[in-house]
């Protein structure tokens, strides 16, 4: 279980604050719509109680750590006493049925929905995803994990080790649609895709030139 620390701080007017760490998920114009609590998030969430804090951080998948350094692990809060209203359980039971489905028009639904659940159990099924044959699931993969921005930096780069060719060329297709974006750290990808450059792979060795073209004049950009 991966926990998420509160903090709580009292404003100019007295007033009393539980601040949590989140990620600001962006739509295709790169508009912030909403913010989901995480514990590496570069962004924060402010709550008036403790308790709504606490609940946020659960809904989340993760558990609170109170301001005095206690830890916390709630039970999951229905919304009646009837099992079958704790609807988050059922989405998420569904969309896990039907990520591997044989219709890749159903796979590439479950994949954009499950890109609404920031867990890593969730986040390993999006980079399983690179390495498909079809090319629209790929392509949902991708502007799924690209949502969370440098979120999963780390994860993109390790991709680009991957054993699978296809699932390489994914991890650099990421890194290209990120680079786009002025508050992501390119700089991060350049070393990762020069090694790329010498892949075993032509098709590989060919898009991570091209990228690294492409970041390296964003990186400028960006960086003046």
């Amino acid at each position: 279980m991966q926990y998420i620390a509160i903090k709580e701080e009292t404003d100019a007017k007295g007033e009393t604050h539980f601040i949590i760490n989140a990620i600001p998920l962006k739509n295709k114009n790169k508009t912030v719509v909403q913010k989901i609590p995480h514990p590496t998030g570069s962004d924060t969430l402010s709550f008036k109680t403790l308790e709504e804090a606490q609940k946020a951080i659960e809904r989340a998948g993760f558990a609170p750590i109170n301001p005095d350094g206690k830890k916390i692990v709630l039970k999951q809060q229905k919304l009646n006493a009837n099992d079958d209203k704790d609807y988050e359980k059922q989405i998420l039971n569904l969309v896990h049925n039907k990520i591997n489905s044989s219709n890749p028009n159903i796979c590439q639904a479950a994949i954009s929905v499950l890109s609404e659940f920031p867990t890593e159990e969730n986040f390993n099924i999006l980079f399983d995803k690179l390495g498909e044959e079809n090319d629209q699931i790929r392509k949902n993969a991708i502007s799924a994990i690209c949502k969370y921005g440098n979120l999963l930096s780390d994860k993109i780069i390790e991709a680009l080790s991957n054993e699978n060719w296809v699932t390489r060329n994914s991890a650099i297709n990421c890194i290209k649609v990120l680079s786009e974006d002025k508050n992501i750290d390119t700089e991060q990808y350049i070393k990762p895709l020069i090694k790329t450059c010498n892949d075993t792979n032509a098709i590989v060795q060919s898009n991570a030139l091209t990228v690294l073209g492409i970041v390296w004049q964003n990186y400028k950009k960006y960086n003046k």
